[in-house]
Formats: C-alpha cells, structure tokens, sequence
C-alpha cells in the first residue's frame, strides 16, 4: 500500500515537470527580455518592408532590416497583444512557413532599444505589394 501511495505522489509531480518542460518555450514569448508596459507606452509606430534577414522560430523572432522583429502573443497591464502573420492575400499562416530572404512588410512598435514588437508581419507578393488585412 505504501509504494502505491509513493507512486502517485510522485506521478503527479513528474507530470507537472514535464508539463512545464514542455511547454515553457511558448510561455516565454517572442524574447528573454521583459517588455513592460511602460516600454510600449514610449514605443512608436513603424512600418517598413524588407527582406527576412534570419529566422529564430523558437523564439520568435525575426530579423528584417536589420531591427530585431519579434512575434509575440503576450498580456501586458491586462490587454493582450498578438502578432499577426499573413500571406499576401492576408490569410492567416504559421511563422515556420517565413524563411530568409522572403520578402515582407512589418507594422508595429518600435521600442526604444531598437527592437520592433509586430502587429503584423506580411508575405509580400511578387510584386512586392502589399495588401492590407
């Protein structure tokens, strides 16, 4: 009776590790810094289009023009706020379809480190324009 009792004390435990493990990376957001809401209150408004420079899936983050653009799905001082990332017809798509040298457009807030908190980030087309959601 008592390994029975060991085992599912234990089991619980071990579940909630792994849980935690698991998902972790996508608790975490887009950064290991901390964007607080004071950082967006000095933000400005940015958009511009380039080339994807580099892919970070696992954080989220993308680089294009040189900024730092990071796709997030975080809650800050209570409102949430969620990248979006489109095709050029505007329809939903994953960040593991965006690879480097793609073109795209990004609308956001720029944070005075330099780094660029997306709103949207668009699949240009061939002809490089876009089409607004």
């Amino acid at each position: 009776m008592d390994k029975s009792n060991f085992s599912n004390k234990w089991t619980g435990a071990f579940f909630i590790c792994l849980f935690i493990l698991l998902f972790w990376p996508l608790a975490a957001g887009a950064s290991s810094d901390i964007i607080s809401e004071s950082a967006l209150d000095d933000a400005d408004p940015v958009e511009f289009s380039s080339h994807v420079m580099s892919v970070d899936y696992g954080k989220g983050v993308l680089v294009v023009a040189e900024s730092e653009v990071m796709v997030v799905d975080l809650i800050i001082a209570g409102e949430q706020f969620t990248s979006r990332i489109v095709d050029s017809e505007g329809e939903a798509i994953s960040i593991d379809t965006i690879y480097e040298g793609q073109s795209v457009m990004v609308q956001g807030l720029r944070l005075e480190d330099g780094r660029v908190v997306a709103a949207i980030v668009q699949v240009l087309g061939e002809s490089g324009v876009a089409i607004k959601p």
